[in-house]
């Protein structure tokens, strides 16, 4: 078994951004930040107010670009500048630019294929959504963090201009706005990374809201919403400040305060992270437990969540006792060996650290194969480098050492019981 680690955080990251796997409060009145919807983003509506300015020939990428070009001059010739159907000959050219790697020419195409589609569907129009989902894609591959953050939030104004907050059809948006801002914050991107935690975490438990009125509080449709949360509510609880000082602040949140308001309510996030992120998993426990479509045995993995998260927060007697719990729940609800073995058979990193088994080209990397034991308490003693490359880099071997040190773990269970694990050996590659 090998192990991959760019820096504790990332590995974390990792982890959360393939299964979301902590979460946070599901309190109704929390979701008040999102009184933002009334409005778009102030940025973005004074770019998308900007007169249309025909583009500057540029070099010419491919044959498509130049066939979408001769049929727009064609089109607006006949029709004028607004004229319907030019915003889908402008997506095309858009696509085209893009494929190529012009970003910035399929940016300019694409707004313009938006502000067409406004002038003959009107404002709220949601013929506008895949124009402005290309922009964002554009806009990342540029680092435009910001302004991809910006027509995020435009794309949920936009649904909740057509279907209104709470209405079930808001949540693929929900969901895509709420990973987008988890994702942001993992990744580091955008000047001020606490407002993408406090912004996913009102997202979900909006989903959370608008799931449990529609579809009833038992609906296998809030297990992903309420792992949301709980990713969101871990990330509050070990939040340590931003990388660096942040320099704009989004003026979607208002008056020159706001940035202090703000900061006050990520404490108060932060004071109710662990109960929150514990009320969502037991909510997670009793949806499956009340709903008969649950997958077997699905109450009694959530309940191993349940210990993970007081295991993470060094709640060890809890820990423990719940960790027995689940172990007789998997018996009793009909779990197989198998699944027995995967979740006690051997010691989980909590956070999981992300695993590479044959990655070769990895391997070429630089690297740390380290052995190490887990005891009955879920702490990594013993721990001895075994190898790496380059020799001479003895920063690699310290940060491995760290991260161990630091690293908790749910311990390998026999027989209902916490056991000692001795002779563990991974290997930590660094890109």
């Amino acid at each position: 078994m090998t192990q991959t680690d760019t820096s504790n955080t990332f590995a974390i990251g990792l982890m959360f951004t393939a299964s979301a796997l902590l979460c946070g409060s599901v309190a109704a009145e929390e979701i008040s930040a999102l009184d933002n919807a009334k409005a778009p983003p102030a940025a973005y509506i004074e770019a998308a107010s900007k007169p249309l300015e025909k583009p500057k020939r540029q070099l010419r990428p491919s044959k498509a670009a130049d066939d979408y070009r001769q049929r727009i001059e064609e089109m607006e010739a006949e029709f004028g500048a607004y004229g319907a159907g030019l915003d889908e000959q402008l997506m095309g050219l858009g696509s085209a630019l893009q494929r190529s790697g012009a970003h910035e020419l399929a940016i300019s195409e694409f707004r313009r294929a938006m502000l067409i589609n406004r002038v003959n569907e009107g404002l709220y129009s949601l013929n506008q959504v895949p124009m402005i989902e290309r922009m964002i894609e554009s806009q990342i591959a540029l680092n435009q963090w910001e302004e991809a953050n910006d027509n995020h939030e435009y794309l949920f104004w936009l649904h909740v201009k057509n279907y209104g907050e709470k209405d079930p059809r808001m949540l693929p948006i929900i969901n895509q706005l709420s990973n987008w801002h988890l994702q942001a914050y993992i990744d580091e991107k955008g000047a001020t990374l606490f407002e993408h935690l406090i912004n996913a975490t009102n997202l979900y438990a909006l989903a959370v809201d608008i799931i449990s009125q529609n579809f009833g509080a038992n609906d296998l449709r809030l297990v992903e919403a309420l792992r949301g949360l709980k990713a969101t509510n871990y990330y509050l609880a070990t939040y340590s400040g931003e990388p660096q000082e942040a320099i704009v602040v989004n003026t979607s949140f208002g008056g020159g305060n706001m940035d202090q308001q703000r900061r006050a309510q990520l404490d108060h996030y932060r004071i109710n992270s662990f109960s929150s992120g514990k009320t969502a998993i037991t909510k997670i426990m009793d949806v499956y437990q009340k709903n008969p479509s649950s997958p077997p045995a699905a109450s009694a993995k959530a309940k191993v969540e349940l210990g993970d998260w007081y295991m993470m927060f060094n709640k060890w007697h809890s820990a423990r006792e719940t960790y027995g719990e689940a172990y007789q729940a998997l018996w009793d609800n009909g779990a197989t060996n198998q699944e027995i073995d995967e979740i006690f058979g051997r010691p989980a990193a909590l956070p999981t650290l992300p695993l590479l088994d044959e990655d070769r080209e990895a391997l070429a990397n630089s690297y740390v194969t380290v052995s190490y034991d887990v005891t009955a308490f879920g702490k990594a003693r013993n721990i001895q480098i075994l190898s790496a490359r380059p020799e001479s880099k003895v920063s690699i071997r310290s940060r491995v050492r760290n991260v161990l040190k630091k690293a908790k773990f749910r311990p390998r269970f026999e027989n209902g019981e916490p056991v000692e694990t001795t002779g563990i050996v991974q290997r930590f590659v660094f890109d």
